[in-house]
């Protein structure tokens, strides 16, 4: 029997738990596989915690609970259950039920057949208001610009061990988890899960949050903004500089009067020399950041001794 963490971020969620808590025990009772719970309290203000004690107290489940201080998301909230994780297997799903933890034997079997590092659940219809899956898909398109896909990502994960490396000693907050799971896996593939309506209560994801998050994501774990500056900069130092030839030429061949060309062509060049040293300077720290965020560290998959 493998043993499997199971990490849960929960917030605002006391309307929930019970419905939870019941499914997790009615998984737990059937799977083959062998799950402890880990869920994450991300600063509720409500008696979520209270109300999964109660219930949890009831059954056999193995658990552990987590306590954030305040709210940090669920990306954080997720990166410090991987903190926590001690099995070789781990999942994630929401707490809120859209996951069914029965998916995760689903994935757990296309993973073994795969062989693979990382599976995501990839669901058949999403349960999303309609406004947040264009938002997924426009947030998605951007970052594709900069080589990223993330079409495949989802809250619904199943890992092995060593893909949650680079979080055993991390205590910062982070915006966008899965930029740090595709970089520890390997060997990345999803499968069909079914996907459902939320068992009770609203998202917290409302539109002024997600908008946020895709903001921070967009800052924070992409350099598509530096990219662009430095791409605009050398992009426009050289049309810049063939139109400052261009009157120069005007000068040379029509005898357009000398202040004209003298004023137009210093604006060129130095306007195209500016640029081009700004994208110079955001090429530097573009690289300073990605080395800032640790998104250049080598990943050793397996080592074996004798």
């Amino acid at each position: 029997m493998s043993a499997i963490d199971v990490v849960i971020p929960v917030y605002q969620s006391e309307s929930t738990a019970p419905f939870l808590v019941e499914r997790l025990n009615n998984w737990a009772n059937q799977t083959s596989l062998k799950p402890h719970f880990i869920f994450v309290n991300d600063g509720s203000s409500d008696k979520t915690i209270q109300i999964l004690k109660k219930h949890l107290g009831k059954t056999k489940l193995s658990f552990s609970i987590i306590s954030l201080a305040k709210n940090y998301g669920q990306h954080t909230a997720t990166a410090v259950g991987f903190h926590y994780c001690k099995n070789n297997l781990i999942a994630t799903i929401d707490d809120d039920l859209q996951h069914d933890p029965y998916v995760i034997d689903t994935m757990h079997e296309f993973m073994m057949m795969q062989d693979n590092d990382l599976v995501y659940g990839k669901y058949t219809q999403k349960k999303h208001h309609a406004f947040r899956n264009l938002g997924t898909i426009i947030l998605q398109q951007l970052l594709k610009l900069e080589g990223k896909d993330y079409s495949m990502v989802t809250s619904c994960r199943l890992m092995k061990s060593s893909v949650i490396s680079v979080f055993r000693n991390n205590q910062r907050r982070i915006f966008f988890v899965d930029d740090y799971l595709l970089l520890g896996a390997v060997s990345v593939n999803s499968c069909l899960v079914e996907h459902n309506e939320r068992a009770n209560g609203n998202s917290g994801y409302t539109f002024a949050k997600l908008t946020k998050m895709a903001f921070t994501i967009l800052m924070l774990h992409s350099t598509l903004p530096l990219k662009l500056i430095s791409r605009m900069g050398l992009y426009m130092s050289i049309a810049f500089f063939l139109l400052g030839c261009l009157y120069i030429y005007k000068k040379l061949a029509y005898d357009v009067e000398i202040g004209f060309t003298s004023l137009i062509v210093a604006i060129f060049f130095s306007t195209g020399l500016i640029l081009f040293s700004l994208g110079i300077i955001g090429e530097y720290i573009r690289r300073i950041w990605v080395s800032k965020q640790q998104l250049d560290q080598i990943i050793i998959s397996e080592t074996c001794r004798h």
